[in-house]
C-alpha cells in the first residue's frame, strides 16, 4: 500500500496485492521490477505531478492571473510554466538522469510556448520534449525555469529575498530563520532609496541591525538570480544599468551570477543537494515529515544513490528498498 501510494498516489493493484500476500515484496529484486513496472504505468504521472508540486512548493503559481499586458503573460505561457518542472522531472526519471541535472543541464524540457519565451529556436507544438542548449545558454535545470522564477517575484520586479529563501528551503533543505517582528520595510518614498538599484536597496536594508542576521544568509543567493526578470526572462540591463548579479556568501565564496551559483552548488554543495532531495522524496513517500531519528537512514540512502551515479530512478529504488521505507 505504501509503495502504491508513493508511485501511483492510489491503492495497490492485483499484482502488488498478490506479491505482498506471498511475502515476495521483501525480495529487493522483485521490488525493483515492480518499481520499473509502476513507473512505466500511466498512473505514475500522479507521482511526478504531486511530488514535484510539494517538493518545489509550486502553489503560488496557481494564484497567478494571466494577462496580455506589459509582461506578456497569457494562459498558454502560464500553463507551460506550471508544467515545465513536472516535465523535466518525468524526463529525468525516464532516463534515470543524474539529480545534478536539476541544478544545471545542457538541455531543457520545453514546448513551443516556453521555447519562444526563452528565445530557443526550432521548437514546435504543445508537447514537452528534451531540447539541447547551446554553450552560451542561460537555461538548464530548475533554477532558471520561468515558472519558479515568476512565483518568486512580486509580479513587477524580481525578488532576490524570495528567490534566496526558496533555494535554501527547497533545494538545500537549509531554511533561514523567520524574520524578527517589526522588521522595517524598504522605504521607496525616500528619493535616495528609490534611485538605487535593487541590489543596492537590499544592501542598504541589510545595514539595519535587525535585518543583518537573516539577510546576510539569504541575499547573496537571491542576488545571483538578478539576470532574470519577474517572468524569468534573461536581461543584461535594468533601467539602462548593467545587471550586477555578483555576490559573496557568508563563507566568503563568491558567486558570479547564475553561472557562478550553479558552479558553486555542483562543486561545493553537491552532497548537501543530493541528501536534501532524498529527504524531500522520503517525506513524500512516507507521508510525513522526516525527523531526527530518520537521519542515519537518510544518510545511508544518500550514500547508495551517490555510489550508483545519482540517478533519479535509482533514488526511487534505493528509497523503496531501504529499511526506512519498509519498516517506519
Amino acid at each position: 500500500t505504501r509503495l502504491s501510494l508513493f508511485l501511483w498516489c492510489s491503492l495497490p493493484d492485483k499484482t502488488l496485492l498478490e506479491l505482498a500476500s506471498a511475502g515476495r515484496l521483501k525480495d529487493h529484486e522483485i521490488l525493483r521490477k515492480q518499481v520499473n513496472r509502476m513507473l512505466a504505468d500511466p498512473r505514475s504521472t500522479r507521482f511526478t505531478k504531486h511530488f514535484v508540486g510539494q517538493w518545489l512548493r509550486m502553489q503560488p503559481l496557481e494564484y497567478l492571473n494571466p494577462t496580455r499586458g506589459e509582461n506578456g503573460m497569457d494562459e498558454a505561457l502560464l500553463e507551460s510554466m506550471k508544467q515545465e518542472p513536472i516535465a523535466l522531472f518525468a524526463d529525468m526519471l525516464r532516463h534515470d538522469s543524474s539529480v545534478l541535472d536539476f541544478i544545471d543541464a545542457d538541455y531543457a524540457v520545453v514546448n513551443a510556448r516556453l521555447a519562444k519565451h526563452y528565445g530557443i529556436p526550432g521548437v514546435q507544438g504543445n508537447d514537452f520534449r528534451r531540447v539541447p542548449l547551446s554553450a552560451e545558454r542561460n537555461r538548464g535545470g530548475l533554477l532558471t525555469q520561468a515558472g519558479l522564477l515568476t512565483m518568486n517575484s512580486d509580479g513587477e520586479e524580481s525578488h532576490p529575498v524570495k528567490r534566496g529563501v526558496w533555494l535554501l528551503t527547497n533545494l538545500l533543505n537549509d531554511p533561514p530563520p523567520p524574520p524578527p517582528p517589526a522588521v522595517p520595510e524598504i522605504d521607496l518614498s525616500d528619493p535616495e532609496i528609490a534611485k538605487l538599484t535593487l541590489k543596492e536597496r537590499i544592501e542598504d536594508h541589510r545595514d539595519h541591525a535587525a535585518c543583518l542576521s537573516c539577510h546576510q544568509k539569504i541575499d547573496p543567493w537571491g542576488i545571483a538570480f538578478e539576470n532574470y526578470d519577474a517572468m524569468g526572462r534573461w536581461r543584461d540591463q535594468i533601467d539602462g544599468k548593467m545587471v550586477d548579479a555578483t555576490s559573496v556568501l557568508p563563507n566568503k565564496a563568491s558567486l558570479d551570477g547564475m553561472k557562478g551559483l550553479k558552479e558553486h552548488l555542483i562543486q561545493d554543495r553537491q552532497e548537501q543537494f543530493v541528501r536534501a532531495t532524498v529527504e524531500k522524496m522520503a517525506s513524500f513517500a512516507l507521508g510525513r515529515q522526516i525527523d531526527f531519528g530518520d537521519h542515519a537512514e537518510i544518510k545511508d540512502i544518500t550514500k547508495q544513490v551517490r555510489k550508483s551515479g545519482n540517478g533519479v530512478k535509482t533514488m526511487v529504488v534505493c528509497l523503496v528498498t531501504s529499511e526506512l521505507f519498509q519498516t517506519k
